[in-house]
């Protein structure tokens, strides 16, 4: 009889340990779960991020031509873009309805991205589940950390490059202009996706444009009985396009609205440096 309490005794005394490391570990074990169940929605948001959002907000979330930058203090740190709409919920839902609904109308404080952002939840007739849209909102909350203490670097005035594009430009570096072309988000209408037809003339060679690349095909636009622009060379041509997009309207191009505009972003003339657009024309001719 007395082994018995002894044994009992014993395993009371080991269950009560057992059940006393459990209690003082389980804030420890909760938090190390929490924190690899994040990261895993920030790992699938990236990668949501990248097939459906980096092509107007860039990959690094930094903006482009077409849309503005996610990443950055005004929106994930200093609460000023929430200020501006008078928005009084957390940051974390302004970026989940944002994200759900879309933009209908274009925003009042980005006028220069005239095109509306479409909408991604199911509940609104997007593509996209609610978890999906919690990934993507984990991902761009994510940029946050890195940005509380940054302090802003000021701001310099751009020297507008303007719509002259009789101007004499400074020697083109086609490395740069390729970079710059990226930052802007020009690959996303220019340069096909997966096969995918382009939103405005394709850049690179193919049966749609007889295997010739933007490079070449500069030249031959301005000799087209239908061109209406001013450019007397190819390399005017493509700075024509690029500030004055709407002096000519390549035949056939999806990219244009109702009445004979184009649906690329008036706004170059003033987002560009006279070297940003000699670059950019420089990488361009190297398309051939």
């Amino acid at each position: 009889m007395t082994w018995r309490v002894i044994v009992g005794t014993l395993s009371l005394v080991i269950t009560m340990i057992l059940l006393g490391y459990v209690a003082v570990t389980e804030q420890d074990r909760m938090a190390n779960f929490a924190t690899a169940y994040n990261a895993r929605q920030i790992e699938a948001g990236a990668s949501l991020f990248e097939s459906n959002c980096s092509p107007c907000h860039g990959l690094d979330g930094k903006g482009t031509g077409r849309a503005p930058a996610l990443n950055t203090p005004d929106l994930l740190t200093n609460g000023k873009r929430l200020a501006e709409v008078q928005w009084a919920g957390t940051l974390h839902d302004f970026i989940l309805a944002t994200v759900s609904g879309g933009r209908p109308r274009p925003s009042v404080q980005f006028s220069q991205y005239p095109q509306r952002m479409p909408t991604w939840s199911q509940d609104y007739g997007g593509p996209l589940r609610d978890d999906q849209i919690g990934y993507i909102v984990a991902y761009v909350l994510n940029w946050a950390p890195a940005l509380a203490n940054v302090t802003p670097e000021p701001t310099q005035a751009i020297v507008q490059v303007g719509t002259d594009i009789t101007q004499q430009l400074p020697a083109g570096d086609p490395t740069r202009g390729q970079q710059v072309v990226q930052t802007l988000g020009c690959t996303a209408c220019h340069i096909s996706q997966g096969g995918a037809p382009t939103i405005g003339p394709a850049w690179l060679p193919g049966p749609d444009n007889n295997n010739q690349g933007v490079g070449t095909r500069a030249a031959q636009r301005i000799k087209a009985a239908d061109y209406q622009g001013k450019a007397t060379t190819g390399d005017q041509y493509i700075f024509e396009s690029i500030v004055a997009p709407d002096a000519y309207i390549v035949p056939g191009n999806p990219a244009y609205a109702p009445g004979g505009t184009s649906l690329m972003p008036k706004t170059f003339s003033t987002q560009m440096s006279a070297q940003d657009v000699a670059d950019v024309i420089a990488y361009l001719d190297t398309i051939k």
